[in-house]
């Protein structure tokens, strides 16, 4: 039973809101241990104490985020919530008087520019000859990513639909990326599996949900991905959407 009146939580999930607001709009800015910090408090807040088993051994990132919600223990929603303004206050104490499309990007040198899985400013520099399908994807560069599918000698659907190193798959990584553009070209290569699980069991469309990208998550639900399939931990989409447009595309 919360100890707070009704006005008082109105406000609290008024301005938990628009934090979360401000993170979608930045997430990218944030490096992984910050956004796991906020995952822990987004899901206290929103779902309450974790009720979901421990991922298994080779699901990295699946534990990491299952560790973050865990140890909040019983923390009640509304000091999750706290929590989660409160941690953005003190990464960003003037958020709360941030323009619409104000972001942390004018605290240059403050904040690591990370993607969900590897940082573009770290990729190694190498000439175009030397690239795979997926730095270009990385990249954003539709021009050579466009040469490299027609120009290919093995079967281009195959090549698409395989898993890389990580795990991934082109379009895993064209919606990790948000690069919509780039995740159409994808979309449009014969036999392309549009529902393709990468190792944890994840679709594009879990990583265009979880990571924001709404613009993804309308065009791979335009070429039929399936929103209802689970992860290998039981995760659908909108379990793992932050964002409450994403939430409602599914709806």
């Amino acid at each position: 039973m919360s100890d707070l009146e009704e006005d008082e939580v109105d406000l609290l999930e008024e301005e938990f809101a628009r934090a979360t607001k401000f993170i979608e709009r930045n997430h990218d800015q944030l490096v992984q241990q910050e956004l796991l910090k906020f995952y822990g408090f987004y899901k206290q807040a929103t779902v309450g104490k974790c009720n979901v088993p421990k991922p298994g051994i080779f699901n990295m990132s699946g534990r990491a985020k299952w560790t973050a919600w865990n140890d909040l223990g019983d923390l009640s929603k509304e000091n999750a919530m706290k929590g989660y303004i409160q941690s953005l206050t003190n990464f960003k104490p003037d958020w709360n008087q941030a323009d619409e499309g104000d972001d942390f990007k004018s605290q240059k040198g403050s904040w690591v520019s990370v993607s969900t899985h590897a940082s573009r400013e770290n990729e190694d520099e190498l000439s175009n000859e030397n690239k795979t399908l997926v730095d270009f994807i990385k990249e954003g560069n539709l021009t050579e990513l466009k040469t490299a599918l027609q120009s290919s000698d093995e079967d281009v659907g195959s090549l698409v639909n395989g898993l890389d190193d990580d795990g991934l798959g082109a379009i895993h990584w064209a919606a990790d990326r948000g690069n919509a553009d780039v995740l159409r070209l994808l979309l449009q290569v014969p036999g392309v599996k549009v529902d393709l699980r990468d190792s944890s069991g994840q679709t594009a469309l879990h990583f265009a949900a979880s990571c924001g990208n709404r613009e993804c998550v309308q065009l791979l639900l335009d070429y039929g991905a399936d929103r209802m399939l689970l992860d290998d931990e039981g995760a659908s989409c909108i379990d793992l959407s932050f964002d409450a447009e994403i939430k409602q595309m599914f709806l």
